[in-house]
């Protein structure tokens, strides 16, 4: 109904966008009558399948709209083209047309009247009077095949779950992708799921692309017996029926266009109501999930060196290697910087033809382990060479005595700085678990970013860190030697990826970038 109190800027104040197309259609004004008045109304659920209006004006009459099937059933008359009330005589051929239309994709809409009221238990009226058919079809959004498409390629099982028929139901499907290419791919109806025990509707869930004629409690339970196979399941909605089935999923989906409490009951809302939206939100989550991955193979290697460091020194004549400030400012690089320097990764399409990562996976797959206690090992071993090798500790003498606090201050220095350095070079391997370390890197400008302020901030703290962090400026090539020295563990993680692709013809690289 629209408010045309002001003609200039007429407001919508009723209707749902079904009946305004309708109106619109037929050319009718979408004002209220003023002549006709409301008695009593019978909204549409999807349980009941049709909504009824009772008016009385010139004529007392009950206005019924709904399913074809619901309102089929209970007609017994047709208006013919004159306007005439004649008999419905062959409802074979009517119901043999509507399967047709229904077939083209097209959503049908039954309109009939009755001069019986509308009765206590809103039951549908008896001997309706057909006023015809309302044939809509819902156009496909440009993006709603492939998006449809990226999520079967991405491992995901989707199903339409939908109150139409089911021969426009399977039109639909058909027409953006559900239906074409799993020869087994079940079409249902809520009548035939509700025949089925639930041990057989799990085997059919593999398949099962389409419900049809579905109602709210349909949902619910395939909800229910797809958690039943530790299934991740996600649901969309936007009517207040489908709060219940939206609130139980793992994740829940509200339209942005819906009602107050489906958003409410929801984990996402996706403002802009396309399918799309959730094909993105997938990705950019997988997105988020290797690079959690990603840092923590990168915090856990710097973890396990400092430890191991901090536990042999001692016994190779070196109380303090790395100062409980040195390690607080280390922690403080790695923890922040490079969160934020991993938090930049691009979100490659490639991730979305790959299968999903259980929920009971672990965090820290085998592979993350493998570069954590590989890495982690061989930063403190090459620490502790550092540390015990004369000739390296000659090269930061500056031609004193190499036992002297001057010389023992500068290479303590050069210690820091090489621990930090080698550490800041691995989040190359850390990013990506291919071989070409320096793949999509551009596409993370803030990873580079970061990287050069660790470089700068670091450098910048050896030449005024004093007493405080335990340094002394250092020389230009005494810089170029920790540098040098700080890229070893890039060879040994690229040797230890070609040992791992060597011993596994298909390896599952769940970090891969």
């Amino acid at each position: 109904v629209i408010d045309t109190s002001d003609s200039e800027n007429p407001k919508m104040v009723g209707a749902d966008r079904t009946e305004q197309a309708m109106l619109r259609f037929l050319t009718l004004s979408l004002e209220q009558k003023e002549d006709i008045n409301i008695i009593e109304t019978i909204p549409f659920n999807s349980s009941r399948k049709f909504s009824a209006t009772q008016v009385e004006g010139e004529k007392a009459l009950t206005l019924v709209k709904g399913a074809t099937e619901v309102i089929l059933a209970n007609c017994t008359h047709v208006l013919d083209a004159n306007g005439n009330k004649v008999v419905l005589t062959d409802k074979n051929a009517l119901e043999t047309e509507i399967c047709r239309l229904s077939e083209r994709a097209m959503r049908l809409l039954a309109v009939a009247i009755t001069q019986t009221p509308i009765s206590e238990a809103n039951e549908l009226p008896n001997e309706l009077t057909l006023l015809g058919l309302f044939c809509m079809r819902d156009a496909l959004r440009a993006t709603s095949i492939d998006s449809v498409k990226t999520a079967k390629e991405a491992g995901v099982h989707v199903v339409m779950i939908t109150g139409d028929a089911k021969e426009t139901a399977q039109a639909i499907a058909r027409d953006v992708g559900l239906l074409s290419d799993d020869k087994d791919a079940k079409v249902l109806t809520s009548t035939e799921l509700a025949e089925m025990t639930d041990d057989e509707v799990k085997q059919q869930l593999p398949h099962l692309c389409v419900v049809a004629r579905a109602f709210p409690t349909d949902k619910s339970r395939l909800i229910r017996l797809a958690k039943e196979l530790d299934w991740v399941v996600g649901m969309t909605g936007d009517g207040v029926n489908d709060a219940p089935a939206v609130k139980n999923a793992d994740v829940g989906f509200a339209m942005g266009s819906g009602t107050e409490m489906t958003k409410e009951s929801s984990d996402i809302v996706i403002l802009d109501d396309n399918f799309s939206s959730i094909t993105k939100a997938m990705l950019y989550g997988r997105t988020l999930f290797k690079s959690i991955r990603k840092f923590l193979v990168f915090q856990l290697t710097v973890n396990l060196s400092a430890i191991l460091v901090a536990f042999l020194g001692p016994f190779f004549g070196f109380d303090l290697p790395l100062t409980m400030t040195q390690l607080l400012w280390i922690n403080i690089i790695m923890d922040t910087l490079a969160g934020l320097a991993f938090a930049g990764e691009a979100a490659l399409q490639r991730y979305m033809q790959e299968k999903p990562i259980p929920k009971d996976e672990a965090l820290i797959s085998k592979d993350m382990w493998a570069s954590i206690l590989i890495n982690g090992s061989v930063a403190a071993l090459v620490s502790m060479f550092f540390l015990t090798y004369e000739p390296i500790r000659e090269l930061f003498s500056r031609g004193l005595d190499i036992h002297s606090d001057e010389a023992n201050a500068v290479f303590l220095t050069a210690f820091f700085g090489f621990f930090v350095f080698m550490h800041t070079f691995n989040t190359f391997n850390a990013r990506t678990q291919g071989l070409n370390l320096f793949e999509h890197i551009l596409d993370n400008k803030l990873f580079l970013g970061v990287i050069a302020l660790i470089f700068t901030v670091q450098t910048t703290f050896i030449y005024i860190g004093g007493d405080i962090l335990r340094t002394v400026p250092l020389q230009t090539t005494e810089w170029l030697y920790l540098v040098m020295f700080a890229m070893v563990l890039i060879p040994v993680d690229l040797i230890r990826k070609l040992i791992r692709n060597a011993l596994f013809s298909n390896p599952v690289l769940t970090q891969a970038s």
